[in-house]
């Protein structure tokens, strides 16, 4: 089947609205005779004038037209532009999407009129029937330029709008937080709930709602609850109307029971990190999306009305975590001569959601197995860079390294300051570690230049890490709070040598200081895995190590150079995975 002509569509709809027009013509003359024999063949032209009128004005449904000519014949031809009219001057000056309120007040204002008028020549109740023979007639139909589409649904007769409305949660107190009570003392405590949300002329619906829930079996959910007062009703049983939908399905109330319900609303289930519970800090998690509708027919006999609201309701999870990590570095060890394993300190972690006790075995596992076994293969990539020096006999090295050191706990999760505002991530820490703690000491007899020289390099020094973190308002934003939660350090090395007798006399001296430093990061930063949130980690390197030196001998003075002892190397480059 061939498409239509549009230009035959636009022809056929012309044609729909110019019967429509003569239809509306036949129907007042026979609603109002008067005006006819009055007018005689200038009634047409009378019509059609009314017509262009309400065209003008912004309506294009059939029957608002149809509504608005009809008071031409109650009022007179143009009255809305006539002294003593003003009150239908300030309804027609309603925007035009609301051309169905605009027409309904028009009607209902000139029936108080007409009731108010004395000797009319029109009364009200001839005006109350008058407009319903008109809706009867012309309701169904549709608009200019598209006449010839189904009309969905009847267009509303009667006032029917919400005066107000209010929202609100009603959780008894089960909401609480980690928080920091005194020195590194921790306590959960209740979080009041956020002040109700009213809707009226004067405050308008939010933007959105957001809550705290928990997923299914994981804890309390977040109840919900709506009341609303109607301005006026076109049918109880009808309106007022609330539905809300989301992943639950569609629940829907109306009519009395809209006075005051409530429901429970739930949020996503969340999947934990890969790498296990409290391992990812301040993890944003996805809400879920609600969407809450009140329905209304939105017509008032006069004023604006609120008429129908949706607004979207955001359930961020309401899980609270908390974790402790507690890091004691491991004691100095020799590493060489003879290579040795490196024995490595403890760790002791505790992790909580809600006050509940999770398995802090992974997190433990990514401290002791993680980063401890890396410190320990790093310390035994500088022994053999060590051993393979030229011209060194006798390596030895002596080590106290650890990273990520001491003490720390930290809580985060989402927080609802207001009802009409997005949640938040709040996270307080408090740390109070060192990112780095070493006492590295390389030794052994150094051969150089006809020279014999006992060398010791030591490198002792401390990058202390100790932050308190507070995001609990918008402001810093989260990356802003979190980005100083590290160190970064650069400890330099020191050299000392003894000279060992020599058949030729010369004698090693050091020419300044040495060049390359043991240098590094650790803390928390963005996390590397994939998702929201925040990781541990720890970096530590070796720059190019070398020397300057200055040899005497006694016959041909003395020689400046710079001696090489590493090369650079990466000891660790870890992070929680």
């Amino acid at each position: 089947m061939r498409p239509a002509d549009p230009k035959d569509l636009q022809a056929q709809e012309a044609a729909a609205w110019r019967g429509f027009v003569q239809t509306l013509a036949a129907h007042l003359a026979a609603q109002w005779p008067a005006m006819p024999e009055r007018l005689g063949e200038r009634y047409d032209a009378f019509v059609d004038l009314a017509v262009q009128q309400a065209e003008k004005r912004g309506l294009g449904h059939a029957a608002s037209v149809a509504r608005f000519v009809n008071l031409w014949f109650v009022w007179g031809p143009a009255y809305h532009d006539k002294p003593g009219f003003e009150w239908a001057q300030g309804i027609l000056a309603a925007p035009r999407e609301r051309e169905w309120l605009t027409v309904h007040q028009l009607v209902q204002r000139s029936l108080v009129e007409l009731q108010r008028l004395p000797d009319t020549r029109i009364d009200a109740a001839a005006l109350t029937a008058a407009d319903a023979r008109v809706l009867d007639t012309f309701g169904p139909l549709g608009r200019q330029g598209a006449m010839l589409e189904p009309v969905p649904i009847p267009l509303p007769r009667a006032a029917c709008d919400l005066e107000a409305a209010e929202l609100r949660l009603l959780d008894e107190g089960w909401h609480q937080e980690y928080r920091l009570i005194a020195g590194d003392e921790w306590q959960r405590q209740a979080v009041p709930l956020p002040v109700a949300v009213r809707i009226d002329a004067s405050r308008p619906a939010p933007k959105l709602l957001g809550l705290l829930s928990h997923q299914q079996g994981q804890g309390p959910q977040a109840r919900l609850q709506a009341r609303l007062r109607a301005h006026a009703v076109c049918s109880g049983d009808l309106h007022p109307a609330v539905d809300f939908a989301g992943s639950h399905g569609l629940w829907l109330w109306a009519g009395h029971e809209t006075r005051a319900i409530s429901w429970a609303v739930a949020t996503l289930e969340q999947p934990e990190p890969a790498a296990g519970p409290g391992t990812a800090i301040g993890e944003e998690t996805s809400p879920d999306i609600h969407r809450l509708s009140f329905e209304v027919c939105g017509l008032r006999n006069e004023g604006e009305p609120l008429g129908s609201l949706q607004m979207p309701v955001w359930a961020w999870p309401a899980a609270q975590w908390w974790i402790e990590v507690q890091r004691k570095p491991a004691e100095a060890q020799t590493l060489l001569p003879g290579q040795r394993d490196w024995q490595r300190g403890a760790s002791r972690c505790r992790v909580e959601r809600d006050g509940t006790p999770q398995d802090s075995a992974p997190l433990r596992q990514q401290f002791e197995e993680g980063l401890d076994s890396a410190v320990a293969a790093g310390l035994r990539e500088l022994a053999q860079a060590w051993q393979q020096v030229p011209g060194l006999a006798s390596p030895g090295l002596d080590a106290t390294l650890g990273l990520l050191v001491g003490k720390a706990a930290v809580s985060w999760g989402w927080r609802t300051g207001a009802l009409d505002a997005r949640a938040l991530m709040r996270v307080l820490g408090l740390l109070d570690m060192d990112a780095c703690l070493a006492d590295l000491v390389l030794s052994g007899e150094f051969e150089v230049a006809g020279t014999r020289t006992k060398l010791r390099l030591r490198c002792a020094g401390k990058a202390p890490l100790r932050q308190r973190v507070q995001r609990e308002a918008a402001l810093p934003p989260l990356f802003d709070a979190m980005l100083p939660v590290l160190a970064r350090f650069r400890l330099r090395f020191e050299i000392e040598i003894e000279p060992l007798a020599s058949d030729t006399g010369s004698l090693l001296q050091v020419a300044g200081a040495v060049l390359g430093s043991l240098v590094g990061e650790a803390g928390l930063r963005p996390r590397t895995s994939g998702g929201s949130g925040w990781e541990w980690f720890a970096g530590l390197r070796i720059e190019p190590l070398s020397v300057p030196l200055r040899v005497i001998d006694p016959l041909l003075g003395q020689t400046r150079f710079v001696q090489p002892l590493l090369p650079a190397l990466t000891l660790v480059d870890w992070s929680v995975r």
